[in-house]
């Protein structure tokens, strides 16, 4: 069976069965080259080479006979290069190959770009040779829709991401490089085709984002409508808002040492604390708080101080910008799964895997120059 009759699946965690013959001089350093008819190899997903099948020793067809797998050479062949080969998909013991086998793990990516090549209706929009690779309709009004490849990199539950592969011909204000999310629509003809939106949404200012009203509206306006538009809004005002972290205040060593002494000093009155100022005479650090769900632990911001409620009052709140939040969350040392937002009322959960997707998405605010 030739690969242009067979599904990336048929190959993908295969065994298979590669004529010698047209293909010698990439066998002839192996054992058993001079003997064998045919090599065993193993189905993988090289994302800069395409379909690839790893060699795993070479042997003879009819026999099913096998020789010593080579532990110093690696043989790789391209399926670009065996597009009109006839291909054997056999069932044998990978035992002797495990070793081999385990090294192509770092070839395997995250889970959601491993769910997405179990869909089955992206298939017409694949690339032949590079399953993750799918051709993606950038559209935008006043623009021809334009054909871009575009490179899997993550799945949310109403769109997939991607990176773009080559710089679109147009003016969509996106780049060769970087991720977009795509969906997938009807084509003129019925059948299913990714799209990716590029329409500018309407601008705002930095006013109407001040009291965190807006993005908390949005948030609950995409949890009761899941749909792929409200799913981009909130993204792109998460971009431009200021959130409220909650954080825990480290102070020095030297610093709590003079305030135990002032603490020693009037434990036996207390209320001669009352309206003393203490000043910290070195730099106070502001730890953010961690929330866990299970084994799962979050990031918490808020889209205002009041959002926080009574969970707040146990903390410092610190106003910064989402995108600066974002760097804190990848810098935690818990390792989050997301940031969550409005934890306790209405909440939103960015998941890392498209922190920067946020990150490289065009700013909506227009500001104006001062006077």
């Amino acid at each position: 069976m030739k690969y242009t009759e067979m599904n990336f699946r048929d190959i993908v965690g295969k065994t298979i069965l590669v004529p010698l013959a047209g293909h010698e001089r990439a066998f002839r350093d192996l054992p058993g080259y001079g003997e064998a008819d045919c090599a065993l190899t193993y189905g993988y997903i090289d994302r800069d080479a395409g379909m690839t099948l790893e060699v795993l020793a070479l042997g003879r067809k009819e026999e099913l006979h096998f020789y010593d797998a080579s532990t110093e050479i690696s043989v790789k062949l391209r399926i670009d290069s065996l597009e009109e080969t006839e291909l054997f998909p056999v069932n044998v013991s990978l035992d002797p190959y495990r070793d081999r086998i385990e090294s192509l793990k770092s070839y395997e990516l995250n889970e959601e770009v491993l769910e997405t090549r179990k869909m089955e209706f992206l298939d017409p929009s694949r690339d032949k040779f590079f399953p993750d690779d799918v051709l993606v309709y950038l559209c935008r009004d006043g623009l021809q829709p334009e054909g871009c490849w575009v490179r899997i990199e993550g799945l949310q539950k109403n769109c997939i991401i991607g990176s773009l592969l080559n710089e679109p011909d147009q003016d969509f204000d996106y780049h060769l490089g970087e991720r977009i999310a795509f969906f997938l629509q009807k084509g003129p003809d019925g059948r299913p085709v990714c799209v990716s939106d590029m329409n500018p949404s309407r601008i705002l200012t930095e006013e109407d984002l001040k009291d965190g009203k807006l993005l908390k509206e949005a948030i609950a306006l995409f949890n009761k409508d899941r749909t792929e538009q409200n799913f981009i809004e909130v993204l792109e005002l998460l971009r431009d808002s200021t959130v409220w972290i909650p954080c825990n205040a480290v102070f020095s060593e030297k610093d709590q040492e003079a305030w135990g002494k002032i603490l020693e000093q009037y434990g036996d009155d207390p209320e001669k604390l009352k309206g003393l100022e203490l000043k910290a005479s070195d730099q106070v650090r502001m730890v953010p708080d961690i929330l866990q769900n299970g084994e799962d632990f979050f990031f918490p911001v808020f889209s205002s101080a009041e959002e926080m409620g009574e969970y707040g009052d146990h903390f410092s709140k610190l106003e910064d910008s989402f995108l600066h939040a974002i760097v804190l969350a990848r810098n935690n040392g818990k390792q989050v799964r997301g940031i969550v937002v409005n934890a306790f009322s209405e909440p939103f959960v960015l998941e890392t895997e498209i922190f920067d997707l946020v990150e490289k998405m065009k700013s909506r605010i227009q500001r104006t120059e001062k006077a």
